[in-house]
């Protein structure tokens, strides 16, 4: 394998942009009231927005991984703590990596449907929305010697449903021939 099979949308300074505008907005419509209503709105969107709602749907709506020459690398996010950080510093993202020989075995599952490589052909993904909390599952799962990790599919499945089934056929025939 010459280059990478990436997966997800990288971080990047959305989730806070995004986070200051309705901040900006909210506080105000509250001033129409007064400043501290307007103060108050902006900080409670704020807080909202970027502890709360952003480290809950990262890995849906920021779960980027690839296929590397040696393993796979992904984002860490295995505790609150890591989604802060990626949150509120995207420049400094501490990666995950699994070699291949880490992994056991893999399969893919798009909702309550469990697929291997063999059978791939076979999924009919249903509409991904654009709400990450109403995304269907649809993902790779690792089987590896101490535990197991989900890559997320979906928002690959929302924005480029076309040649999502041939990249990840390409990813499983990548996985089976390192493993």
């Amino acid at each position: 394998m010459t280059g990478t099979i990436a997966f997800g949308k990288t971080i990047n300074h959305r989730p806070i942009i995004i986070s200051i505008i309705f901040s900006l907005l909210s506080g105000g419509l509250g001033w129409i009231i007064n400043l501290k209503v307007a103060i108050f709105s902006f900080l409670t969107i704020l807080f909202l927005l970027l502890f709360i709602y952003y480290p809950a749907n990262l890995e849906k709506l920021f779960g980027h991984w690839q296929l590397e020459n040696h393993g796979i690398s992904y984002y860490k996010m295995t505790s609150y703590p890591d989604r802060l950080k990626i949150v509120l510093f995207p420049d400094n993202i501490d990666y995950q990596f699994i070699s291949y020989s880490q992994i056991k075995s893999f399969k893919v599952i798009e909702q309550d449907k469990l697929f291997s490589s063999a059978d791939l052909l076979t999924i009919k993904p249903a509409s991904q929305s654009i709400l990450p909390w109403l995304r269907k599952p649809f993902f790779l799962e690792l089987e590896l010697n101490q535990s197991e990790i989900d890559l997320d599919l979906s928002y690959d499945q929302l924005h480029d449903s076309k040649n999502t089934l041939f990249r990840l056929s390409n990813a499983l025939e990548v996985l089976n021939k390192k493993i």
